[in-house]
């Protein structure tokens, strides 16, 4: 549940312009607002590539239970009974929601080259809760081993016995009072994300089609995840990320242009303070560690295709690919740095269809006083690993000044 939860991050990126290789004149400014809501998120896209639930069901049996004990509970018991135990079934439903609004400005520097920077303001919502899927089979176990000569499967139907059930309660209990995270639940969180800032620059421009290459920096002023906090949601991932990105397009005719856009971010590897992962197959853990965390590289690839119906009106649908690299894990916990780094790699396929209403062209054929643009977009994410299934509505203002 956590990494798909920290993936729901929105960006304010200017990526989906249909000329995507130009820039401000020198001296002209632009400021932009963003307000994005993304639908009520259930499941994602696991491992695997199939659709799950956003939550987790597991069971606690004898296996689990040896491994929480260290071997203490089936005490040295041979039987096949043990095996059998079954303490209970559970479930954690789990669904998230997020509300952003982003401003960007920038500026041209000259008539090819311009600065710009944005930044997104997070309100977030998570809710889970933990119910029981399915009952104990304590007594029957217990009455087997009873019923064995051996003094050990004697003992240990004596200890099956006297064990408490274990209900959701207990397991809310036990993941506060042992391992000391705080309780399982709903969680609500507002703040800022990262600040993406960089210089774009015109290297190619001809009447139908040109090139923009820019460099940039994502800064870490984004809230991070909480180790002591299961189910929140991360604004920001802590440390520097460093890309390139270039941008270009054609234009057939006044009716139908296309662009496309290839992002390479490195993110630098940072400190932080983890859960020390105990096995492969148990992520809950008492014990807190230092961790060089060093995030995969990713790529961000975007086509979109615009079909200008008026001065005024366009649009434009778009494709979105994102694949990132497994992340790794580098401490004096040789067995963790393995476990956390499994299964660490995502790829996201998204849909975009955006109708833009913009008063540009009309200003420049001086019919209108004001150059501003409004974009509608509706998100959906239609395939991916790793990643939440999530669908987002977007409204978005641009002003030239």
């Amino acid at each position: 549940m956590k990494w798909a939860l920290s993936l729901i991050l929105l960006s304010v990126s200017s990526a989906t312009l249909a000329q995507a290789w130009k820039t401000l004149p020198k001296g002209v400014r632009l400021l932009g607002y963003r307000n994005v809501t993304t639908s009520k998120i259930n499941s994602s896209f696991n491992q695997f590539r199939s659709e799950a639930s956003l939550g987790t069901s597991f069971k606690i049996d004898a296996d689990s239970l040896n491994k929480i004990t260290n071997n203490a509970l089936s005490n040295g018991s041979s039987s096949g009974a043990f095996n059998n135990l079954v303490v209970g079934e559970y479930k954690v439903d789990a669904s998230a929601q997020a509300q952003v609004n982003g401003t960007g400005f920038g500026i041209g520097i000259t008539d090819r080259i311009m600065f710009y920077g944005e930044i997104s303001y997070y309100n977030a919502q998570v809710n889970a809760n933990i119910k029981r899927t399915a009952g104990n089979n304590l007594k029957d176990v217990a009455n087997k081993l009873a019923s064995s000569s051996s003094p050990a499967d004697q003992a240990v139907a004596a200890n099956l016995r006297n064990l408490v059930d274990i209900n959701a309660g207990t397991i809310q209990s036990v993941i506060t009072n042992y391992y000391h995270y705080k309780p399982i639940g709903n969680w609500q969180g507002q703040g800022y994300g990262d600040m993406e800032t960089g210089v774009m620059a015109n290297v190619v421009d001809y009447s139908t089609w040109g090139l923009l290459l820019y460099p940039g920096v994502v800064l870490p002023t984004g809230r991070q995840d909480d180790p002591d906090i299961l189910q929140d949601l991360g604004f920001g991932d802590g440390q520097f990320d460093f890309f390139t990105e270039a941008a270009s397009g054609y234009i057939f005719n006044d009716y139908f242009k296309i662009g496309s856009t290839f992002r390479y971010t490195y993110q630098a590897p940072s400190n932080k303070t983890l859960r020390v992962q105990q096995s492969e197959d148990f992520t809950l853990s008492a014990q807190k560690g230092k961790f060089d965390v060093k995030y995969g590289d990713r790529i961000n690839w975007m086509f979109n295709s615009t079909y200008t119906i008026s001065d005024w009106i366009s649009i434009t649908p778009v494709y979105r690919f994102m694949y990132q690299l497994p992340t790794t894990y580098a401490s004096q916990y040789t067995q963790a740095n393995k476990w956390m780094g499994n299964n660490t790699d995502k790829q996201e396929h998204q849909v975009q269809l955006t109708t833009t209403f913009s008063s540009i062209t009309p200003f420049l054929k001086k019919q209108f006083l004001l150059p501003a643009q409004i974009n509608i977009n509706a998100v959906q994410t239609v395939a991916g690993k790793n990643v939440p299934k999530a669908a987002r509505f977007e409204i978005e203002f641009r002003m030239l000044f």
